[in-house]
């Protein structure tokens, strides 16, 4: 087990690109709803304000931590949330 925290130690500033990387993919799969709210197809309200708190906490965490790699996606899917979200209201 301390081996392979030991590794991931070693490999954080890779795994950590990586990891924001993806949240930034799935962060910007919200346009899809985005749209489909804007073109009255839907009506998806919940995971994009679930996006919006996590986005913000997790950035408040990564900001507080001086984590740059963390709190730059989440702070992308904070604001993609928060008006992914406002479009089901329009």
């Amino acid at each position: 087990m301390e081996n392979l925290q030991n590794l991931f130690k070693k490999h954080e500033k890779v795994i950590g690109s990586i990891a924001s990387a993806l949240a930034v993919i799935m962060f910007l799969s919200l346009i899809e709803i985005f749209i489909s709210n804007l073109n009255g197809s839907s009506n998806i309200f919940v995971q994009p304000i679930a996006t919006a708190v996590n986005g913000f906490f997790w950035s408040m965490y990564a900001f507080g931590r001086k984590d740059w790699f963390l709190l730059a996606p989440n702070m992308l899917g904070c604001i993609l949330g928060a008006v992914t979200a406002l479009t089901v209201i329009i």
